[in-house]
């Protein structure tokens, strides 16, 4: 009978594969252009994110993002944003106490619709406002429901209409009840400055003193102190000396259209409390991203 033949040492040593004592230039050189893709693009971010801050104020860079959300398409009925309706933390968050099963709920920052339709579907009354031309879209998701309604009006809006009782959401929040206030999906990042949510926290809760606030946002998360954030300082010299009257806060930036990134996830306990509300709940949905419910104190 045959034997099988018997592979020699130097047969088996050939077979293994020979370890590199040191990276491959060619990795090495893409591991090196990604770190110096990364870096630029920082100093790019941080450079626009300075001076656009320096140049138009915090109530100029509101009326920007009205022009910008107005071109987004995608946040309208049959955009890709609206048609893959709530997320998964907004079902969580819509489907557990405090948030009711019914009732009239006050919807801010509503985009084109994609809350609001959802809202609506479930048999909730709606109040619902947004600044910008996606307004119009909203309109359309509310018109087969005779019981909601949606106003072109901003959270400045909502803060006038609790302590002046004028303006366009007067006569909608005024003089009724909300089960709960919803501010829509990363709204509360377009807040601009620290007072302003403040006013804004304090108006939910005058115009809806009992019930639940649900709102969600992109938490500060370091304290921009890095080798290239040391050059911050020196642009906005420059800046100040060619003219420019605002200045960039921490937090501040420039993306689609400005926004600031709200206080740290840490925090939210106290923003909440000096406005009178008190944390049921914070937790992460993604990178940096968190959702809260806060009620009346």
């Amino acid at each position: 009978m045959a034997q099988a033949a018997i592979p020699l040492p130097i047969e088996r040593a050939r077979a293994q594969p020979i370890m590199p004592r040191r990276l491959p230039l060619l990795v090495r050189t893409a591991s090196a252009s990604r770190r110096i893709l990364r870096v630029a693009t920082h100093l790019h971010d941080l450079f626009w994110d300075e001076v656009l801050c320096a140049w138009f104020s915090p109530r100029q860079r509101e009326a920007i993002n009205g022009i910008a959300w107005s071109k987004q398409a995608a946040f309208l009925p049959g955009g890709y944003s609206f048609e893959r309706g709530l997320a998964e933390w907004e079902r969580v968050a819509t489907s557990e106490p405090p948030f009711p099963q019914a009732g009239r709920i006050l919807l801010g920052g509503a985009g084109g619709g994609r809350e609001l339709a959802q809202l609506c579907r479930r048999g909730f009354d709606v109040v619902a406002f947004e600044p910008s031309a996606l307004c119009e879209g909203a309109r359309q998701v509310a018109a087969p429901f005779p019981n909601s309604a949606v106003i072109q009006a901003s959270y400045r809006d909502l803060v006038t209409a609790a302590r002046g009782h004028t303006g366009p959401l007067a006569p909608h929040v005024l003089n009724t009840s909300f089960d709960a206030v919803w501010f829509g999906w990363g709204s509360f990042n377009f807040v601009l400055t620290e007072s302003d949510r403040h006013d804004l926290l304090c108006a939910a809760r005058k115009i809806a003193p009992t019930a639940p606030l649900l709102f969600d946002f992109v938490a500060l998360r370091d304290t921009e102190n890095g080798r290239i954030d040391r050059l911050r300082p020196g642009i906005r010299r420059v800046c100040k000396l060619l003219g420019a009257r605002s200045a960039r806060s921490p937090g501040d930036y420039f993306g689609l259209g400005f926004g600031c990134l709200a206080p740290k996830y840490g925090e939210i306990e106290a923003v909440a409390g000096r406005s009178g509300y008190r944390v049921l709940y914070a937790r992460w949905y993604s990178a940096g991203c968190v959702y809260a419910m806060v009620m009346p104190a």
